[in-house]
């Protein structure tokens, strides 16, 4: 019983942290209180809105925001580069979100073998 309650426990402590009783990752469909991550949407040094994500979506998700410095010598600075680094930090959730409704969708309608794609 005790080891009931040390999990239960742990877990009100995660909901807490989270802020919700019911998390889900929007991406994959993770449940588990356990895995859930905050993920700065437009990096962490360019805005402070985030968006609650299972460990492995956030892990896919900063890693393509390594992706959105920009090339050569001009970088854009104060608004111009926050708003475009949140945009293309939108862009990289809308497609992951995308990707797993066609391979939902597939699923659905072939019987096809449901996998995640980086």
């Amino acid at each position: 019983m005790t080891k009931q309650l040390d999990a239960e426990d742990r877990r009100q402590q995660q909901l807490r942290r989270l802020g919700t009783d019911k998390p889900i990752c929007r991406i994959c469909g993770q449940t588990h209180p356990a895995t859930f991550e905050r993920h700065h949407i437009a990096g962490r040094k360019h805005d402070d809105d985030e968006v609650l994500v299972c460990a492995n979506c956030h892990r896919i998700l900063s890693d393509k925001q390594r992706d959105h410095a920009p090339h050569g010598e001009k970088k854009p600075s104060g608004h111009t580069g926050s708003i475009g680094h949140y945009l293309l930090g939108l862009a990289d959730l809308l497609e992951m979100i995308v990707d797993a409704l066609r391979r939902f969708g597939a699923w659905l309608l072939n019987g096809t073998k449901l996998v995640a794609t980086p």
